[in-house]
């Protein structure tokens, strides 16, 4: 019986308009984002840039983190994310006195007119590195910290001015680690590159990649074809028809929340192709033996327990009030989730977010280290979304039994009463 209700509710699900918005959502965020990425090719020694990478040595962080600072204290104006969304700060006189105080205490610059030599002085020298006729491309600038300064003295005075910018700047503790980023050496950028293709495996890094993308739609998108196809039924009154079965509501809902969550997952895996079959051939032309189910692996252990929990809240907020209301309650939460993960894109800080975030195909070792927390967090969410499954199915029953019914209408009905 189980099985009979699951094809004909995936046949269902194939005939939703929201569930094809869904998949065409994901094609194009797929396409826009990461369809034409290039594979990472080996660098080759004597390259004239590297790229990157965040720096944990303290006197790196004090001397970029102080360099920012001066600019925008220069500027008049300091840039934050409170939640994640972009926030230009402007301060009155007493914060701006406040800021100028710190900006005096690390660095020994006096004002406003010593700021602006030393940063004027600091991009011609960049000019001048450049050589005449050539493109500039301006470094962050860096500043020495005060003599005597202290790195806990300069983790107290950032937090102070993060606390006066209303939190999110690059000086508090969450952000202060990304401001110091140097060049990586030929010996850095190789180590990544084994680390990609031997320990990862070349897909395994991609995999991970394509799953931080896709991560952030399926925490949220799941919801509405869940509420769609549990209101369709009240609006068609097929409610009563279905209610009068002799299958059980386990089966039922069952039926229908497996489903819904197999026909999320395939188009995933179907969209994941093309980007699979280049690294494939990649892998092929550079010798390289690749991991041929690591997009199934990830698919499965990073983006299924998303769906899962997206999907049940869905459901059991719509059986819980007869309305959609598990639309909002999902999106208020995806939007933490997704803005709350902005400073862990580079991986290895997976925390308990629901959408974990590694927005590189690098950092094997940061994935390695985090792995056993990846994992938890995982689990807790496939734990959580059987739990509101469960949940689901008893209220449902008691539907059926005629001994539970709540909605806005009736609630507005019984306030009106009293």
């Amino acid at each position: 019986m189980f099985g009979q209700l699951l094809i004909k509710e995936c046949r269902q699900t194939a005939k939703s308009l929201i569930y094809w918005l869904i998949v065409l959502v994901l094609i194009f965020v797929f396409t826009t984002q990461i369809g034409e990425m290039d594979i990472l090719t080996e660098p080759q020694k004597g390259q004239a840039d590297y790229g990157y990478k965040a720096s944990s040595d303290e006197a790196d962080i004090m001397k970029f983190t102080l360099g920012a600072l001066v600019q925008e204290y220069i500027r008049g104006s300091y840039t934050t994310y409170p939640i994640g969304f972009y926030k230009s700060v402007t301060l009155n006189e007493k914060e701006e006195r406040q800021i100028r105080e710190i900006v005096r205490e690390t660095t020994g610059i006096s004002g406003q007119e010593e700021a602006e030599e030393i940063m004027e002085s600091w991009y011609e020298a960049q000019r001048s590195a450049a050589g005449d006729g050539q493109e500039t491309m301006m470094k962050n600038l860096e500043i020495a910290p005060a003599s005597g300064l202290s790195y806990d003295r300069f983790t107290e005075l950032m937090d102070q001015a993060d606390a006066i910018l209303g939190g999110g700047s690059s000086y508090g503790k969450s952000y202060r680690s990304s401001n110091a980023q140097v060049p990586k050496t030929y010996e850095d950028a190789i180590t990544e590159y084994r680390e990609l293709t031997e320990k990862d495996r070349l897909t395994g890094g991609y995999a991970r990649l394509f799953s931080d993308y896709m991560g952030i739609f399926l925490g949220l998108l799941p919801v509405f074809l869940t509420v769609t196809r549990e209101l369709r039924d009240r609006r068609s009154g097929m409610q009563e028809l279905i209610c009068s079965r002799k299958c059980s509501s386990l089966v039922i809902i069952a039926s229908r929340y497996v489903s819904m969550v197999v026909m999320l997952i395939l188009p995933v895996l179907l969209i994941s192709l093309p980007f699979f079959s280049r690294c494939m051939k990649y892998a092929s032309g550079a010798g390289i033996s690749a991991d041929a189910f690591a997009f199934v692996k990830y698919t499965f252990g990073w983006l299924t327990p998303t769906i899962m929990t997206a999907a049940a809240v869905g459901m059991f907020f719509t059986e819980l009030t007869d309305t959609a209301l598990g639309v909002l309650v999902q999106g208020v939460w995806w939007f933490f989730a997704t803005f709350g993960g902005v400073n862990t894109l580079h991986g290895g800080m997976y925390g308990w977010n629901l959408i974990p975030r590694h927005n590189t195909e690098l950092n094997w070792s940061g994935y390695q280290s985090a792995f056993a927390q990846l994992a938890a967090n995982r689990i807790l969410y496939v734990l959580l979304s059987l739990v509101l499954v469960a949940l689901t199915i008893l209220i449902y029953d008691q539907k059926r039994k005629g001994r539970y019914r709540l909605s806005w209408k009736n609630i507005g009905r019984l306030k009106k009463s009293i």
